[in-house]
């Protein structure tokens, strides 16, 4: 059992640093607000179109060469890519897997999370519970925080007789040694926001080219966003950490805009980053991140890698009086609770590229049946959404545009 590479569902473009899967809507419940997402974004490409023409000071103190033709050319096309990674997703957008193989019978599964009390790793894990339970296998979530960490979680579900290990957000590279032995002894190892290393993980979902693009994605947010909140090129502070390739990934993708944008002329800058560990997110965090902000006074952005760090940041410099909207906002993965209370209230953070944890349960699932099967890993169809104050859902988190539970029961006979 290999690790298979996992393409773009039908219909939408592969991962790139410019991404532009134009997506139809064909549902009539969602024609309404559809329409309101697009006149916004309508108004708002002619907004950047019309400040971009006029921004040679802008595009002067990027230190660009670009001409006006480019700016203008950039910005039309940032516009375009944002509504399209902003428009509802479909069974068609984003099918579900057209078939599959019976599930395979009594098998044991052991999901190990990140940390239970982490929100983006929480949801998938108890999605791929659900998922489990429903194809007819037996399912353990184990919170390595009380285990002895990802490495004793990995071991002791390989000595109770798993069949299948479900990890989320735990790179291969931190438990080689443990996931090499885990296939020696013939468990299936598939993840949710993880980096793979030679093949320990049979299947990633989403991968961390998709991760990269949610990043890209989110810079051509921000720019179309300074522009109509500041009349301004967007002005970036990042915040990051190296524990987990997905978060690389997405930084990654956003430094690749910023080059984008610097090269067309259209005035974007990186001011200054910083690393925050996951530890350090409700400790030091916070405050390391009001010092970031004090530095650079003149920021407007502030692109974090993750949903969850993003939430207590901004809640460091809403007590710090920093946290104005008027002035500069936030931008994440993940689109959890808290940060889509954030935008739907006109907090802080003003974007989330969302990912759909419940489909990734179950696509996880779905992909070690195939394997408990002998065949190959498939894509399953998730990518992510562009989640602002036009779209998001009226309370609790992001989950999908449409409830992929039936498909996946019917794939699995298990109607």
């Amino acid at each position: 059992m290999t690790s298979m590479s996992q393409s773009h569902p039908s219909g939408a473009q592969p991962p790139s640093r410019r991404p532009s899967n134009a997506i139809s809507v064909k549902t009539p419940r969602m024609f309404a607000s559809r329409s309101r997402l697009v006149l916004a974004i309508t108004a708002l490409t002619a907004c950047v179109l019309l400040l971009t023409a006029c921004s040679s000071d802008n595009t002067a103190s990027s230190g660009s060469g670009g001409s006006d033709a480019d700016s203008r050319a950039f910005a039309a096309k940032v516009a375009e890519d944002v509504a399209a990674a902003s428009a509802p997703q479909t069974p068609t957008t984003n099918p579900v897997p057209p078939s599959g193989p019976e599930p395979a019978t009594g098998k044991q599964i052991v999901i190990i999370p990140c940390s239970a009390a982490v929100e983006g790793c929480n949801r998938p894990a108890r999605s791929a519970k659900e998922a489990a339970e429903a194809i007819g296998w037996s399912a353990t979530i184990v919170d390595p925080a009380g285990a002895g960490g990802p490495s004793a979680a990995i071991q002791r579900a390989v000595s109770s007789g798993a069949d299948g290990i479900i990890l989320n957000s735990i790179d291969a590279a931190a438990v080689k040694g443990d996931l090499e032995a885990t296939r020696d002894a013939g468990v299936a190892v598939v993840c949710d926001m993880c980096g793979d290393t030679g093949g320990l993980i049979q299947s990633v979902i989403p991968s961390l080219e998709e991760n990269e693009r949610a990043g890209y994605l989110l810079g051509q947010q921000a720019f179309l966003l300074a522009k109509e909140r500041y009349d301004s090129p967007p002005k970036f502070l990042i915040t990051s950490t190296n524990e987990f390739a997905t978060v690389t990934s997405r930084v990654a993708g956003g430094k690749a805009f910023i080059d984008d944008c610097v090269a067309a002329g259209a005035g974007c800058e990186l001011l200054a980053e910083a690393q925050v560990l996951s530890t350090e997110n409700s400790t030091t965090g916070p405050g390391r991140v009001v010092s970031l902000v004090q530095s650079n006074p003149d920021y407007n952005v502030l692109l974090a890698g993750y949903d969850a760090s993003l939430n207590f940041f901004a809640q460091g410099l809403q007590q710090a009086g920093l946290a104005d909207p008027a002035k500069a906002f936030g931008l994440s993965v993940d689109a959890d609770v808290a940060n889509t209370e954030m935008i739907r209230t006109d907090g802080y953070q003003a974007a989330s590229a969302g990912v759909d944890m419940r489909r990734v349960g179950y696509g996880m699932v779905d992909n070690l049946n195939r394997l408990f099967n002998d065949e190959p890993v498939v894509d399953q169809g998730v990518t992510v959404k562009i989640i602002t104050k036009d779209n998001v859902p009226p309370e609790g988190s992001w989950d999908g545009d449409f409830d992929v539970t039936p498909k996946y029961l019917k794939l699995w006979g298990k109607e």
